[in-house]
């Protein structure tokens, strides 16, 4: 990530393996029977990230977004629950990227999507990442949907707020191509930030391209005013766009009225 000089700050980051006694966990999402979480912790470190506060209940002293803890046992744990035939809808993943950069050497998700083809279960995908385009086939397979969360279409403040998630414009292309081989997609603009992402015609810009590359449906989700989060976004806008701390400040006091007025601007939006 890029310092006040213009430099880089090395990230140490740490794999550990663990095991898992369960795989498929109720979820409390709406219309989300269940969720996967192959891994815990996220490289993406997005500096807005509300899971961050899960660092602690797994025992870790590192910053979230600093490692990952990879369920070594977890497709055979995925196994040994599906032979129970299961109904409803699968999340990969509710509380990280099922497609962070370590499922490149781990592949836990495809493989839990191998197993997921002959359960019956349908599939819903929300990450930040074309790796998903590896699965492509296995998702043509089965009842599945892919969402992309895209916060902002530029790289360079992406590359920011996100870190070490692959850009907006790859995660677009994914959608596209993914959309062009009959699987569902939608995008997911999240969150929209105060005074720094909420423009109506940068919301209108996300709905347009998305649309464009093949979304069948966009949604919009203000920023969650969790002091981890909101404390990341102020120092990066104090550092780069001071002029909109003011909006984000106020927004902050007023988290209800700004909900209300964001809902006026991705009306707006919508009809730009």
């Amino acid at each position: 990530m890029p310092t006040r000089n213009g430099e880089r700050q090395t990230v140490v980051f740490k794999i550990y393996e663990t095991a898992c006694r369960s795989a498929l966990n109720r979820s409390r999402i709406p219309g989300i029977d269940y969720c996967l979480n192959p891994y815990t912790g996220c490289s993406h470190r997005c500096i807005y990230c509300y899971a961050s506060c899960m660092a602690r209940f797994n025992g870790h002293q590192e910053k979230w977004g600093s490692f990952v803890q990879v369920k070594t046992n977890f497709i055979e744990v995925l196994a040994a629950q599906l032979r129970r035939p299961k109904k409803g809808k699968v999340m990969l993943a509710s509380v990280t990227d099922a497609y962070q950069a370590i499922e490149r050497k781990y592949g836990l998700t495809q493989r839990c999507l191998e197993l997921l083809t002959a359960s019956g279960l349908e599939v819903s995908i929300l990450t930040k990442s074309d790796l998903v385009l590896r699965d492509a086939e296995l998702l043509k397979a089965m009842p599945a949907e892919v969402g992309f969360t895209i916060t902002t279409l530029d790289d360079k403040l992406a590359r920011l707020l996100e870190p070490g998630a692959p850009l907006p414009s790859r995660r677009l292309a994914a959608l596209e191509k993914l959309a062009r081989a009959g699987i569902r997609t939608w995008v997911f603009v999240a969150p929209v930030i105060p005074g720094l992402t909420d423009a109506p015609e940068d919301l209108a810009a996300i709905t347009k391209a998305a649309t464009r590359a093949g979304a069948q449906e966009v949604d919009f989700d203000p920023l969650n005013f969790y002091p981890a989060a909101v404390s990341g976004i102020r120092e990066l806008i104090s550092r780069y766009w001071p002029r909109a701390k003011s909006a984000f400040d106020h927004a902050c006091r007023h988290p209800a009225a700004y909900r209300q007025l964001l809902k006026e601007i991705i009306k707006h939006s919508k009809s730009c």
